[in-house]
């Protein structure tokens, strides 16, 4: 009886949702389905390549850290693990 969906939550730069948006109502489409579009589509991609190094090439891994700015480096929730304790 259809495919069920379910919400995605997704942190991006206000002026890429600005521009996204843009191209949403031109292609009179509204932005959660342009938004879904482009992640089946673009997991598509990811799964043929394999891996985001791959998909990406191996030189811009860094760069799309950089611009998701990954949270690994900061920690979790600002807890630290020194020698097997949360400081």
């Amino acid at each position: 009886m259809g495919v069920w969906k379910t919400g995605c939550a997704l942190r991006i730069r206000g002026d890429l949702k600005a521009e996204m948006e843009e191209f949403a109502k031109s292609e009179k489409r509204s932005f959660g389905n342009l938004g879904a579009v482009l992640l089946d589509w673009s997991f598509e991609l990811l799964k043929a390549a394999g891996s985001t190094s791959e998909l990406f090439g191996r030189r811009s891994v860094k760069r799309l850290n950089n611009i998701n700015r990954d949270r690994r480096k900061r920690g979790a929730g600002g807890l630290r693990w020194v020698n097997g304790k949360h400081k």
